[in-house]
């Protein structure tokens, strides 16, 4: 799997810990992600993503007028976000040790 798939397959959480730091529109959650080392993530992958989490009330949006061009959608987390950030984060460390705890085996 590539690095590309992993992060795919883990975008709820990756969005959830950006916005755990600071609210940001969409293209500052991508530079994010983008900054922490990961590749970058179509708008396709990541408004797809941020709809199902508005959906869940894990965040909330609200537009923003911008000084230097169209207004943008800015994201901001909520305490269902946070809860379920900590959930996903738990279930990560979870898979990582199995996964690591498999690989020294060998």
């Amino acid at each position: 799997m590539s690095i590309a798939a992993w992060q795919r397959a883990s975008l709820p959480m990756l969005v959830l810990s950006v916005l755990a730091v600071a609210p940001r529109h969409g293209y500052g959650i991508s530079q994010a992600l983008v900054s922490a080392g990961l590749q970058p993530i179509k708008g396709a992958q990541l408004y797809p993503a941020l709809v199902r989490l508005e959906d869940e009330g894990a965040i909330v949006a609200q537009w923003e007028q911008s000084e230097s061009g169209p207004a943008r959608k800015v994201y901001e987390l909520t305490a269902e976000g946070h809860t379920l950030r900590e959930d996903l984060l738990e279930q990560w460390r979870a898979f990582m040790t199995a996964a690591e705890a498999v690989g020294r085996a060998q």
